[in-house]
């Protein structure tokens, strides 16, 4: 068993006394102890196992947080075409694999105005009205538009590399 003592911040003790769960078990040498985790370790990070197939690693060096779709929109002309545009990007893999903002500003008289950007890029601006109906038709022509500004974007992020400049300055 073993005792230990924990000191708060205000200075007060108490002591928790905690058992060892291998107590029973027989002790191991310290040599065939480490060799046997350090088995178990390996055992663990392998990517096959007799379960399944291989794990396939990412194939992009990137963030492992990517593929996101950030609604700022505020009236329901500009909630119906966040819908519609998430919907018809879902499967999409260009943009699945950007991180895009949907932002509106709303104008009581001329409609909504809607951009569709990425970090400081802006790849799609309309005015919207305030009718629901169009927000599927423009949603398309906005995926069509992004998607092809996406991928323009990653051929000429190809093609010139300065390791001086950010990927955002090179623009």
């Amino acid at each position: 068993m073993n005792l230990r003592c924990y000191l708060r911040v205000i200075g007060i003790s108490f002591c928790v006394l905690t058992t060892d769960i291998f107590a029973n078990e027989p002790t191991r040498t310290s040599t065939s102890s480490a060799a046997s985790e350090q088995a178990e370790v390996e055992a663990i990070n392998q990517l096959s196992s007799p379960d399944g197939p291989e794990v396939q690693g990412r194939q992009n060096g990137g963030s492992e947080l990517t593929g996101i779709l950030v609604d700022r929109t505020v009236t329901m002309a500009g909630k119906t075409f966040y819908r519609a545009f998430s919907q018809q990007a879902m499967d999409n893999l260009i943009i699945g694999n950007a991180t895009i903002t949907i932002q509106e500003r709303p104008d009581a008289r001329w409609g909504s105005q809607i951009a569709i950007v990425e970090g400081n890029r802006m790849y799609f601006r309309t005015q919207l009205s305030p009718r629901i109906s169009e927000a599927d038709r423009v949603a398309g022509e906005a995926v069509e538009t992004v998607e092809e500004a996406l991928i323009q974007q990653q051929l000429a992020s190809a093609l010139t590399s300065d390791k001086d400049l950010g990927k955002e300055e090179l623009f």
